[in-house]
C-alpha cells in the first residue's frame, strides 16, 4: 500500500475472515488493542526502522520515499 507502517484488522463470520481497517495510514498500535508480546514487537520494529532510515539519511535529497 506504499504505507511505511500498516496493520490489519479481521473479522471472522460464519466460517470466514474478512479483513477490515486495513488502509489506514495512523494504524492503532495501543498495548490495549494489540496486546504486550505485539505491543513490544510493534515498538521494537518501528524503533529500529526509524534508526535505519535516520541513518540512510543523504543530504541535499529528498528522504521521504
Amino acid at each position: 500500500m506504499g504505507y511505511d507502517f500498516n496493520t490489519v484488522e479481521l473479522a471472522l463470520r460464519n466460517g470466514v475472515h474478512y479483513a477490515i481497517d486495513f488502509c489506514n495510514p495512523s494504524p492503532d498500535a495501543e498495548v490495549s488493542s494489540v496486546r504486550e508480546k505485539n505491543f513490544e514487537c510493534v515498538v521494537d520494529t518501528t524503533a529500529t526502522y526509524a534508526i535505519e532510515k535516520a541513518k540512510d539519511h543523504k543530504d541535499r535529497i529528498d528522504n521521504l520515499t
